[in-house]
């Protein structure tokens, strides 16, 4: 058995959210709105990796970015917050992905382009690094930011080598095909989506139906985000829904990648679902309650403090 240098792995998404906070949604041409409040912040799976940091979990990147400004951003952030960056590859020919992130009343919009290379294997660097990881992150726009390739190749070496792989499709579940999505979810032992996104992979409008019938395709979890309601959590012994916590709402961007986190964490640790949910349902409360993620994401001692209980690594 290989010896394990990390706690999770999140493939590709590194990118960077220009976050505006406005008056209300939907924008229109020609009518001025105020603009509340704005930050530059990491985004995508980097929330997933700051967040991972945060509580305890030694995390790293595997991914592109542009030899930019915003690349370079990302870099010097996610290493500040203790993210390992060594295998991120700095491209003269790539660049770096950035996101407008339009808020207001809690809600959120993206407006950004992608820019997947042709590749269709990883490099043998990340291949190793997986072999010697607890988890595997794969986000459903990696496929879109880094390469369809790329991404499957390192689903693929993820299951020969036996780490799990934790699957998030995010919006993207609507164009990763039927192909693609059921080869995701058949090698994932964690699925994680939010109500809209688990009717739209099974094809039923009520949650724990969904959720049930996703665990058909191989899943040991399947957990549905249900925002301020909390988490539902289905395994073969059943489904347990997960309260939320009541906080006030500024901005839900990047609360589904900083939530996963705390499930990632639960779920090495050999918790109950009940408990994980909880874990992931905090740090998600914490991060909707700022402007933007990135730097932004719930710290530990927020996170223990909204929860009440202290988080031991090892336990």
């Amino acid at each position: 058995m290989p010896t394990h240098t990390f706690d999770v792995l999140a493939i590709g998404d590194l990118v960077v959210d220009f976050v505006v906070e406005i008056d209300h949604f939907p924008v229109e041409a020609g009518r001025f709105q105020i603009d509340h409040g704005h930050v530059l912040e990491p985004g995508g799976a980097c929330n997933l990796l700051i967040a991972a940091a945060r509580i305890g979990l030694k995390s790293a990147a595997l991914s592109r970015v542009g030899d930019d400004l915003h690349g370079h951003f990302l870099l010097d952030v996610l290493v500040q917050d203790g993210v390992d960056v060594s295998a991120v590859e700095v491209s003269s020919e790539k660049r770096t992905v950035v996101v407008l992130t339009l808020v207001a009343g809690g809600q959120h919009t993206f407006i950004g382009g992608m820019s997947a290379s042709p590749d269709l294997t990883i490099p043998p660097r990340w291949r190793e690094m997986i072999r010697h990881s607890r988890a595997l992150f794969v986000e459903g726009y990696a496929f879109a930011e880094l390469s369809p390739g790329m991404v499957s190749d390192a689903i693929a070496a993820a299951r020969a080598a036996g780490t799990p792989i934790f699957f998030d499709p995010g919006p993207e579940v609507h164009n990763l095909g039927d192909e693609r999505l059921a080869l995701a979810l058949c090698a994932s032992r964690v699925v994680l989506l939010t109500a809209e996104e688990a009717a739209l992979a099974a094809g039923i409008d009520d949650p724990v139906q969904a959720a049930r019938r996703l665990l058909r395709f191989g899943p040991q979890w399947v957990v549905v985000k249900q925002g301020a309601a909390g988490c539902t959590v289905c395994t073969a012994d059943g489904c347990a829904q997960v309260p939320g916590f009541a906080v006030s709402v500024q901005d839900s961007s990047g609360a589904g990648d900083s939530f996963d986190a705390g499930i990632i964490y639960g779920y090495l640790h050999g918790w109950s679902p009940e408990r994980t949910g909880r874990l992931a349902n905090a740090i998600g409360a914490v991060t909707v309650s700022k402007l933007g993620a990135g730097r932004q994401v719930a710290t530990r001692v927020e996170v223990e403090t909204l929860w009440g209980e202290k988080i031991v690594n090892g336990e």
